[in-house]
């Protein structure tokens, strides 16, 4: 059985895939002046799912969209660009598998002060590390 998945590891899968399908950046940190469009995803946490036979743990990931402002539109095509772009499963590294890729929708989206848009979307990821064995 392997150990459980770190959590940069998923982050940083779920940051390569949505740039690779999108052409648009993702950041798990973002600068001030990043330019717009631009993706951040955040890792809100983990926790195991309940199995007889596997070692599984939930990812939880929210991806926050931010587009200049010009009413809807930007927002909306960014959203389904990046509901397109994770239609993929993220890769993992090692024997990790990817049993669940799931999103949890659009909680919301924000008019910004400085006239930006900001959409926030919810993913859930859960991972197989391992069958569990009985000694």
């Amino acid at each position: 059985m392997m150990q459980k998945l770190s959590f940069t590891d998923v982050l940083a899968s779920v940051i390569k895939k949505v740039q690779a399908n999108t052409g648009l950046r993702c950041y798990d940190s973002v600068r001030k002046d990043a330019p717009m469009p631009y993706y951040h995803a955040e890792f809100l946490g983990s926790i195991p799912e309940k199995s007889k036979t596997m070692e599984k743990d939930r990812y939880q990931v929210v991806i926050h969209v931010f587009t200049e402002g010009d009413g809807s539109t930007k927002v909306f095509e960014a959203i389904h660009k990046l509901e397109e772009a994770l239609t993929e499963e993220i890769e993992l590294p090692g024997d990790y598998e990817v049993t669940l890729q799931v999103p949890n929708g659009v909680s919301q989206i924000l008019d910004e002060a400085d006239e930006t848009k900001h959409a926030v979307i919810g993913y859930d990821f859960v991972v197989f590390s391992g069958y569990k064995m009985k000694i």
